[in-house]
């Protein structure tokens, strides 16, 4: 009897490693993605959310490597930060000091379940942490939410959407919006960052973690502000939770090129991330020595 239920329970974990492991490709085809790569022979690195991506692999042409992500808070950076230093060496980071970096929604909204994967035991109070994030909720599926959240969307948005089927559908670019368009679109955008007007306890800590360990590893910090369009610039006018004055009162500068193509919509995708060709531009100017103009 004994060996019968042995039996079973055996064969049915055997079903949910399989079934995991089934799972787990789609989520490290469609989420994961290229998030563990980086390229580690670079001294200089650009830790960015979103707004980085855009600059694709044109910041190599400058001896920096982009290691930005969709998503990525400064938990996220301070992660991916940590694995550098342990494992290459560091002499300059750009740093992302939008005005929503720190949002309370990046408490909700960022890629701690992803960028476990840079992480080592001394980065968390316990092994147990330790192991249950980078581990049992990076392989497991079962025991992670957003990996059960990105299945049921792949399903219903992408499987079952049979438009799809044989291309991606093309979308509107920026400038096509009409100005209510783009103006719905950009409130909406300020609404989910600006909910509240007191930053994040969190992402406070962590950008002075991160100014921190940059002081203590002798290593060069330039904030960078991205360019975002005229339309969300006007609605998002003094609102911001001022995460450049804080590598400023640390005496690290900010290049601020939130307002470098106020009046040119074809770079953006959308309100406030420029499109490839926008980011290819954006990389020639910011690495041009005029550049220095506007660091402060």
């Amino acid at each position: 009897m004994i060996k019968l239920f042995l039996k079973q329970v055996s064969f049915f974990v055997l079903i949910l490693l399989v079934f995991n492991f089934l799972l787990f490709l789609l989520i490290r085809g469609f989420y994961i993605k290229d998030y563990d790569e980086v390229d580690l022979r670079y001294s200089a690195y650009l830790l960015a959310d979103s707004h980085g991506v855009p600059l694709g692999d044109f910041t190599e042409n400058h001896q920096v490597h982009n290691f930005s992500g969709h998503s990525d808070s400064y938990l996220d950076m301070e992660r991916k930060l940590n694995y550098l230093i342990r494992n290459t060496k560091v002499e300059k980071i750009y740093l992302s000091v939008d005005d929503h970096t720190l949002s309370p929604t990046r408490e909700k909204q960022n890629n701690l379940d992803r960028s476990a994967y840079y992480t080592e035991a001394e980065d968390f109070s316990s092994y147990r942490d330790y192991i249950v994030d980078k581990y049992l909720k990076y392989y497991c599926v079962f025991l992670n939410d957003r990996y059960s959240l990105i299945i049921k969307n792949f399903i219903q948005d992408e499987l079952f959407d049979f438009r799809k089927w044989g291309g991606v559908r093309s979308k509107s670019s920026w400038e096509d919006l009409s100005d209510q368009q783009q103006e719905t679109i950009s409130q909406d955008r300020i609404n989910n960052y600006f909910e509240t007007d007191i930053p994040s306890e969190k992402m406070s800590d962590s950008l002075e973690r991160i100014i921190a360990l940059c002081k203590a590893k002798n290593i060069e910090l330039i904030g960078l502000r991205f360019p975002i369009s005229k339309t969300y610039a006007d609605l998002l006018d003094e609102e911001s939770y001022d995460a450049d004055d804080l590598l400023i009162d640390h005496h690290y500068p900010v290049a601020d090129f939130d307002s470098l193509f106020l009046e040119q919509d074809e770079m953006f995708r959308d309100m406030d991330h420029l499109d490839r060709e926008g980011g290819e531009e954006f990389v020639k100017i910011l690495f041009d020595s005029m550049a220095v103009a506007r660091v402060f």
